[in-house]
């Protein structure tokens, strides 16, 4: 299975959140009637205040991984550990507010090595 999760900070609201896609169904090699964007469907969404945040941040990465787990996202430790590098690298910038990273369940298991992540900054 393939994975998707959106970090967006929103400075207006001074929130930063967090959507979790998910390909639910079987990707034929073949397919290419979709975009990659439809083959992805919503698991879950968090808010978090900025402050809070912020405070984990300085406490470590460690600290901000328990901050961003919750009862309804709770990505396993090598996803959780890059998209608190994400999150540590949008509050470090001042002109990215989004990052996209995609992780396939299929290299996690095939192998011990991490599995691949595309991660996509993108200015506001």
């Amino acid at each position: 299975m393939r994975h998707k999760f959106s970090i967006r900070r929103n400075d207006q609201t001074d929130e930063l959140n967090i959507r979790e896609y998910a390909n639910l169904d079987r990707e034929y090699k073949n397919n290419f009637s979709k975009s990659d964007h439809e083959f992805f469907s919503l698991l879950c969404e968090e808010t978090y205040d900025d402050e809070k945040i912020i405070k984990a941040i300085k406490q470590g990465k460690e600290s901000l991984i328990l901050t961003l787990r919750t009862l309804n996202m709770y990505p396993v430790d090598v996803y959780s550990e890059k998209i608190a590098d994400s999150v540590i690298g949008l509050y470090d910038s001042r002109n990215t507010f989004y990052a996209e990273l995609l992780f396939d369940d299929k290299e996690f298991l095939g192998s011990d090595s991490n599995p691949g992540t595309l991660s996509v900054p993108l200015q506001k």
